[in-house]
């Protein structure tokens, strides 16, 4: 029987011993076990003398060099494989979220970037057992290099915006292990050259920064540069109708309709809205012939016109309520318009009847209020802390509605404290109206004092012009 020769090579960096059996390549080997299960695998006895020169060749090293350092390795691709596999948790579940989510193609497009970041780094996580293996793939370094790069560039990411505000989030510890980890990653496979091997190296070290570029440019445009530069414009009116006396009760009904057209190119939510019919009670006095600075003063301050024979004494809110239900949804275009029917008696003094409408838009392109804010909270009911302050008064009656806001990019998100966004339409014996705040939670999961700007989310307050007619033209005779 034919002898056939094994030649064992001398260790390389790695502590990895290459092995040819009669010129052939049998394989590599961290140890003697590991060189015995080459030569089984080879059809050799596993027991044959390894000191046989006759049989085995040692080249630069006997057979008592194994400085494969198998702790250390296993130890490197355990932090290595577990460090990707958590970055890659951690960008599927912020990009999922934009993913599936994101009103504009822009924001999608951002959370698509990021779960396929995800999903290169789980193959490199992989990748690190073969690299750090005995690299039977040929592209396994260049996986875990583009693992890598991705961790940094998006650990740098998720630090640089965190850092604007600095609050504390439950993911701020990954965000810093991460980080720690990263660098200590680049840096071991900087020592281990990972990057050899890789066919196009300037190819793909364009490729890499082309995507990482990408990125950062769609997020910048999602969440920066778009929100502001599309233009939000809402329209509210209200009109009165055509007025009809009561045939038989002293009762005049006065039609008024409400409109309101969302005619910008961003959609978006109605977090609140009212309408107010008044009845203005005045003073008339014909022989005034000049106006009175002291009354244009007082007129000015009160934001009212100065009128020569006219001296308003009181303006009583006659009808107020609700337009569009709270957290409605207005697409681009659409417009809701309703009428209400206010009964007015023919016998009052008032000269005027006035009507306006509010409402208060949040864009969709920035934010996402929570389902849970169509339920209203009744402040009679509410046991908790008052959305208004009641240290002073007067103390306002109101129906608020409350839910989290989100912000339209997950990654401001998950680098923010949750904020929500509370709205009030709220009523005084002479006087109603709506508002909203920006705030987080305290530390008793109560609303915070810390109110914020409405510009983050894109909300704002719209107001009808006033529209009047003269009360004598509703108390016309009966048609007979």
């Amino acid at each position: 029987m034919t002898r056939r020769r094994v030649v064992v090579q001398a260790p390389d960096e790695r502590g990895l011993r290459q092995v040819t059996i009669d010129g052939a390549p049998a394989g590599s080997a961290w140890s003697q076990r590991d060189l015995r299960r080459q030569l089984r695998r080879a059809g050799l006895p596993g027991d044959m003398d390894l000191d046989d020169r006759a049989a085995v060749s040692w080249r630069g090293a006997d057979s008592t060099s194994w400085p494969g350092r198998a702790g250390r390795r296993r130890a490197t691709i355990a932090l290595l494989a577990a460090g990707l596999l958590v970055c890659a948790l951690l960008l599927a579940d912020i990009g999922i979220v934009d993913a599936l989510g994101a009103l504009t193609f822009s924001g999608r497009l951002t959370g698509v970037l990021l779960v396929l970041s995800g999903a290169v780094q789980a193959v490199a996580a992989v990748a690190v057992f073969d690299f750090w293996g005995k690299r039977t793939l040929r592209y396994s370094g260049a996986t875990v290099v583009a693992g890598v790069l991705i961790a940094v560039a998006t650990q740098g990411l998720l630090l640089a915006v965190w850092f604007q505000e600095r609050e504390w989030t439950p993911y701020l510890p990954v965000f810093l292990a991460l980080s720690l980890w990263s660098l200590w990653a680049a840096w071991t496979i900087w020592r281990a050259r990972a990057w050899k091997g890789i066919p196009y190296p300037k190819s793909f070290t364009a490729g890499v920064t082309a995507t990482a570029l990408l990125a950062s440019a769609n997020f910048a445009y999602s969440a920066v540069y778009q929100p502001h530069a599309a233009l939000v414009h809402v329209k509210t009116e209200a009109t009165f109708g055509t007025p009809r006396p009561d045939p038989e009760l002293p009762l005049t009904y006065l039609p008024v309709k409400l409109h309101v057209k969302n005619e910008g190119a961003v959609p978006g939510y109605v977090a609140n809205s009212i309408y107010w019919v008044w009845g203005r009670e005045s003073v008339f006095d014909a022989k005034k012939s000049e106006l009175d600075r002291d009354k244009w003063r007082a007129d000015t301050e009160s934001g009212l016109d100065t009128e020569l024979h006219v001296q308003p004494t009181a303006a009583r809110v006659i009808d107020t309520g609700p337009v569009i239900p709270e957290g409605a949804w207005m697409a681009a275009g659409t417009d809701f318009t309703t009428e209400r029917v206010v009964q007015i008696p023919t016998d009052a003094r008032y000269d005027l009847v006035s009507a306006a409408m509010s409402v208060i838009f949040m864009r969709g392109d920035r934010g996402k209020i929570g389902p849970e804010f169509v339920n209203p909270i009744y402040s009679w009911r509410q046991k908790s802390e008052r959305f208004f302050d009641c240290s002073a008064a007067p103390c306002y009656e109101y129906v608020l509605h409350h839910a989290r806001i989100r912000h339209n990019n997950n990654i401001i998100n998950v680098t923010r404290r949750p904020r929500y966004m509370s709205s009030a339409r709220w009523f005084d014996k002479t006087t109603s109206g709506i508002t909203f705040l920006i705030s987080p939670f305290n530390s008793k999961g109560r609303l915070s004092a810390n109110a914020e700007g409405s510009d983050r989310y894109g909300i704002d307050q719209y107001v009808s012009g006033l529209t009047s007619v003269p009360y004598a033209s509703l108390s016309a005779p009966k048609n007979p």
